[in-house]
């Protein structure tokens, strides 16, 4: 390696660093306009301009800038990776900190000390890049429990580039391109093409995982309420089921429907009906437990299994919806209320098409029942089902 000409080393490692930028760039604007994938860009054509600032090196007279200006630059590039992670974090970026390090050596530039002295401004250099690259590897640890495949990719990448930039510090003590023997240099100018393809590598690793975690999500969550849809649903019960037949436990649907909910849409928007909504589904996520399954099904329908829970449960339970309901109550919007029709797993041999039907049922009664009511399946249906609560004085304050 030690007939590796040093000037040429330096073209080829910025013109590599340069393309990698510009298809970061690309892929940034691709779709949604990614932050993270922008700053990786940036970072990467800043420590492509700093490599060639660098060859003013080989003028004297050009020498005290090309030191001071190149690593600047250079240092500046390993901040955009910092800023990188935390974009990808969704934190406020901190340009002051940014700038931090870049205006420190330009201001140990300035020292005739530190500019005769490589060992001394290999170790500084060094010392800064790791600094950020400390605070983007810490970024990335917070991220553990949120990037479950990028994160470890990340935290290699970063943390063997730390330990390049100890060892630069112990074994480096000739400035990097005048230097006799080019062979340290050329490591280190291959080195940092492999850090910027790795780092750019991971970026869109991660981006592209959270990319895809936020589809599943939309597909299968609905917008308005953030509660699961109907497919979610379909997808998870069967399972739920057959895990509480297997506990020899009893499990409940509950089928709600919003009361009067198209004249709220009628009388008062869609708007204020989409906020119903929105309040219904905030008032279930309060109320079920975590291990309960729970999604709005269409319009105004939602549907609760709850493992775990008997009939007297499930009425205690829907009792409590149907109150915090009423307590979001307006002069706008009227009473709210919901029917509510509930059916045991256990009664329906745990299947899930059954279970539906009879909570189904259970629901119709309550509406022929007044409304604003939980209703408990118990037979055909030309056997009226078992009124569990209702309103006292029989369901008024409904809306007209």
């Amino acid at each position: 390696m030690r007939n590796f000409d040093a000037p040429t080393l330096v073209v080829v490692d910025a013109y590599v660093l340069a393309l990698l930028g510009a298809l970061l760039l690309v892929s940034a604007f691709q779709g949604q306009r990614e932050k993270a994938l922008l700053f990786t860009a940036f970072g990467a054509l800043l420590s492509a301009f700093g490599l060639l600032l660098s060859l003013l090196r080989t003028d004297p007279d050009l020498n005290a800038f090309a030191v001071a200006a190149s690593n600047a630059v250079l240092i500046l590039s390993h901040a955009m990776v910092w800023a990188a992670f935390r974009a990808f974090s969704r934190h406020r970026q901190r340009p002051a900190w940014m700038l931090a390090g870049s205006l420190t050596w330009i201001v140990l530039s300035l020292w005739p000390l530190f500019q005769d002295s490589a060992a001394v401004r290999i170790g500084f250099y060094s010392v800064l890049c790791d600094a950020y690259l400390g605070l983007a590897l810490w970024e990335v640890w917070r991220l553990r429990r949120q990037s479950a495949f990028g994160v470890l990719p990340a935290l290699v990448v970063l943390g063997l580039q730390m330990l390049f930039y100890l060892y630069r510090m112990v074994v480096e003590r000739v400035p990097p391109i005048l230097g006799v023997d080019q062979s340290g240099f050329a490591l280190t100018m291959f080195e940092s093409i492999l850090f910027a393809i790795s780092l750019s590598f991971v970026i869109l690793m991660m981006v592209r995982e959270r990319a895809e975690r936020q589809f599943r999500h939309a597909a299968l969550h609905d917008d308005l309420t953030g509660l699961h849809n109907r497919r979610a649903f379909f997808a998870r019960a069967a399972g739920v089921l057959a895990k509480t037949r297997s506990r020899r436990r009893d499990a409940v649907v509950l089928m709600c429907d919003l009361d009067w909910f198209k004249r709220i849409n009628d009388e008062c928007g869609h708007v204020a009906g989409d906020r119903v909504l929105a309040m219904f589904g905030d008032a279930l996520r309060e109320l079920v437990e975590p291990g309960d399954l729970c999604a709005r099904i269409g319009g105004e329908e939602f549907v609760i299994l709850a493992p775990e829970m008997d009939l007297d449960q499930g009425a205690a339970l829907g009792d409590r919806i149907r109150g915090r309901l009423a307590e979001q109550s307006t002069e706008v919007l009227g009473c709210l209320s919901v029917s509510i029709g509930i059916a045991s797993a256990a009664d329906a041999d745990y299947d899930l098409d059954r279970l539906l039907m009879r909570a189904d049922e259970a629901l119709y009664g309550a509406k022929a029942a007044g409304r604003d009511c939980v209703m408990a399946w118990t037979g055909p249906a030309e056997r009226p089902a078992v009124s569990l609560s209702s309103v006292a004085g029989g369901g008024g304050g409904r809306l007209a």
